[in-house]
């Protein structure tokens, strides 16, 4: 504590503090209990939360964050709050079961879990099997079902721009194509392609 010239404690006006488990101590004047005493958040397994920095400042691993800037602490384990940061939001994995996908869009540019370079809007497909923790600029638009080819129907596709598809083949922009049973049994439309069932 550091006192002025007449004994009182000087306050650091609008400064915020979070004490965690010490020994009994004294409000002095001018200083409020915003929160009272409560437990940690834990953060359990395939789940995390969505942090936002209120403050530039430079976290325990070295990381330098901006104001603004949005990350995700993953569990399992123990949330240690910071005055610096606020919780957004809690954020759930989503499991992806086989012959499904999810399709995820990016709020902001980014890049995602494989480490790809995502811009704004762009959307994109997830095929892994499995639970899927998007990111924290990254939403879940949708789960895809795949689509079941038989020999009596197929799929219409075409390029909404150019791309190499599934089958290692490169596709150019407004072409159009059809997917067979002799190609594969099923298939899942990525984000750059529409189709149409024949």
């Amino acid at each position: 504590v550091v006192y002025d010239t007449f004994g009182q404690a000087k306050l650091a006006h609008a400064d915020q503090e979070i004490r965690l488990a010490q020994d009994p101590f004294p409000l002095y004047p001018g200083e409020s209990l915003k929160v009272g005493v409560s437990p940690l958040r834990i953060v359990p397994l395939n789940s995390a939360l969505r942090l936002k920095a209120q403050l530039d400042f430079t976290d325990d691993g070295g990381v330098e964050r901006i104001a603004g800037d949005e990350w995700l602490f993953e569990g399992p384990g123990a949330y240690i709050p910071r005055k610096e940061v606020s919780v957004e939001e809690v954020v759930r994995a989503t499991v992806i079961r086989p012959n499904q996908a999810l399709r995820l869009r990016a709020r902001k540019e980014c890049k995602d879990r494989d480490g790809k370079p995502r811009v704004c809007g762009e959307e994109w497909i997830v095929k892994v099997t499995g639970a899927y923790l998007p990111g924290a600029y990254e939403e879940v638009v949708a789960t895809v079902d795949a689509l079941v080819l038989t020999e009596k129907k197929a799929l219409h596709m075409r390029a909404l721009r150019t791309f190499v598809d599934d089958f290692g083949k490169t596709r150019k922009s407004g072409e159009e194509w059809l997917i067979t049973l002799a190609d594969t049994e099923s298939h899942i439309p990525g984000e750059l392609r529409l189709w149409d069932r024949l």
